[in-house]
This record gives C-alpha cells, sequence and structure tokens, in this order.
C-alpha cells in the first residue's frame, strides 16, 4: 500500500483578506513564487522484528518525527474508532522546506497538503476528500483553519477564497511586480487571531467595519489584477487602494509593530506603490508593489 511517493508544493501569500476570511469575507491569496516544500518517501522493510512502530519509520530532519508521527497516531485512533486498523508506514520519509515558519507563507498548510497527498492512497481518499483532510490537520496549527491557505497550496495558483464557496481560481495571464521583505519577526497565526477577535470582542462596531474594509479590499485586489493584463494604469490603481485598505486593517488590529512600519515608510520612500504584510501579521514578511 506504501509506495515510492514525492511532491512539491509551493507557499503562499495572502494580496487581501486575512482574518476576515474567517468570518466569511473574501480574500486573495497566490502561491509563493519563490519558497516551497517537498516530501519524498521510500517504502522499506526493516529487519527488525522488536523495532516499534515510530521505529519503521524514519523521518528526516528529526525535527519533524514528532510532527509527523502525530499525524500518523490520530489516523491510527480514528481507524480504531471506526473497527479498522490503519497500516502504518515503513520506510524512510524526508521533508525539504525553503518556507520560512512564522512567517505567513504557509509553512503549515504546505506540511498539511503534502501529508494528505502522501497519505491518500493508501487511506483510499477520494480527490474530493483531499481538501478537507488537509484543512482539518491545519486545524492543529490555527486552531480553525479558514481553509485558504491550504487551498492556495493544493491548487498552486491564484484564487479567490471564501469559507462558504471555496477557491475560484483567477486566471492571470501577466502579473504586476510584486517584491517580498523579511521582518525579521516571527508571530504565531492562532496568537494573531485571539488578539483580532479580542478587538472585536470590545469594540464590535470598529471590528465589523475593519472585516467590511478587509473584504472590500480583497474584492479590489481580485478585481486589480484581473484588469492589470489589459489596462495596467487601472489594475495599478485597484490594486494600490486594495492594498491600503489591508494594510489600514492590519494598524487598526495593532498587528503592525513598529519596526514593520519602519520597514513599510522605507520602501513607500523607495517608490513602492503600496505596502501591506501578509499573512497573520506581527511579523513575517511585507509585500510591496511597484510599477513596471
Amino acid at each position: 500500500m506504501w509506495t515510492n511517493f514525492h511532491v512539491r508544493v509551493p507557499g503562499k501569500w495572502v494580496l487581501a483578506g486575512e482574518h476576515a476570511v474567517l468570518r466569511g469575507a473574501t480574500a486573495v491569496a497566490l502561491p509563493h513564487p519563490e519558497f516551497s516544500l517537498e516530501l519524498t518517501f521510500q517504502p522499506q522493510v526493516w529487519s527488525q522484528p522488536w523495532a516499534t512502530e515510530e521505529e519503521f519509520l524514519k523521518v528526516a530532519p528529526d525535527s519533524a518525527s514528532p510532527l509527523i508521527n502525530e499525524f500518523l497516531e490520530g489516523l491510527k485512533s480514528e481507524a480504531a474508532q471506526k473497527g479498522s486498523t490503519f497500516p502504518a508506514p515503513r520506510g524512510s520519509l524526508l521533508l525539504e522546506s525553503s518556507i520560512p515558519v512564522g512567517a505567513g507563507l504557509g509553512s503549515s498548510a504546505a506540511l498539511c497538503v503534502a501529508f494528505t497527498r502522501w497519505v491518500a492512497g493508501p487511506l483510499g481518499l477520494e480527490e474530493a476528500d483531499l481538501f478537507e483532510f488537509a484543512r482539518r490537520l491545519e486545524d492543529r496549527f490555527h486552531g480553525r483553519s479558514s481553509g485558504m491557505d491550504v487551498a492556495a497550496t493544493s491548487q498552486g495558483r491564484p484564487i479567490v477564497f471564501t469559507m462558504a464557496g471555496g477557491a475560484r481560481p483567477l486566471e492571470i495571464s501577466k502579473f504586476p511586480r510584486f517584491t517580498f521583505h523579511d521582518t525579521g519577526l516571527r508571530s504565531r497565526t492562532s496568537e494573531c487571531v485571539a488578539k483580532v477577535n479580542a478587538f472585536r470582542e470590545g469594540q464590535p462596531g470598529p471590528g465589523e467595519k475593519l472585516d467590511q474594509q478587509m473584504s472590500e479590499a480583497a474584492e479590489l485586489a481580485a478585481s486589480g489584477l484581473l484588469r492589470y493584463p489589459i489596462h495596467a494604469e487601472e489594475g495599478l490603481e485597484s490594486l494600490v487602494r486594495a492594498m491600503n485598505l489591508a494594510r489600514g486593517c492590519f494598524l487598526g488590529w495593532d498587528l503592525v509593530p513598529p519596526q514593520i512600519q519602519k520597514l513599510e515608510a522605507e520602501l513607500l520612500r523607495q517608490g513602492a506603490l503600496a505596502v501591506k504584510l501578509t499573512g497573520a501579521g506581527a511579523g513575517g514578511y511585507v509585500v510591496a508593489l511597484w510599477k513596471g
């Protein structure tokens, strides 16, 4: 049941829609052109009959072993609850990722998508089941995953996403010039989500207004990307408005530390048309839009 397997999945970045997507708003997410994760499995029958199930699977790097074994143990438990068994993989599993952790670029989503594709065959998962399977795995990292990161990573192309409607691909023949800039800070998505939720509970009116503003930003972002190949100036105008609105939301949620604000100001001074954090906020990468 376990055969040679290899998969490569991209990281992702979000142009607009962060946080508000959890409450039904639209978001625009894209595969990242620079970062990816690869999973490679080679089956092997170990000669030691006394080896434990964990020892049957050699995971590299060592730091990934606890998480992979946690995922597999979860599958074993689910199978037992259904009165069946889960065939433990035996062999060598290698994870190679260039996606920085805690940077808002989909490191957890990429892992969940790659793991899902690896176990899909042995579990007999249908293609239609893969998204929800990977989304449930990502709940382990975020508490409640919208599915946006999983969808963007799975499809490997730009998407418009809502929790109710899922992912809709954006067919774009020419992209504007975006660059990505590491803030040097890292954050946990779950902590940023909790901060936004606390803001909404304490200030329901402003909280609702920021959600609406972020949703408007996502609609403008999608429109700008679609218009850019045909009417570049109009497309850029929409994208600038979208990114400025989204940046305003991050500021309103208090997710832009002074160090990041300085980086954004420097990029604007250098000629960027617009800047914003991508991901949950409080760290990670700033994306900048440029003319030409």
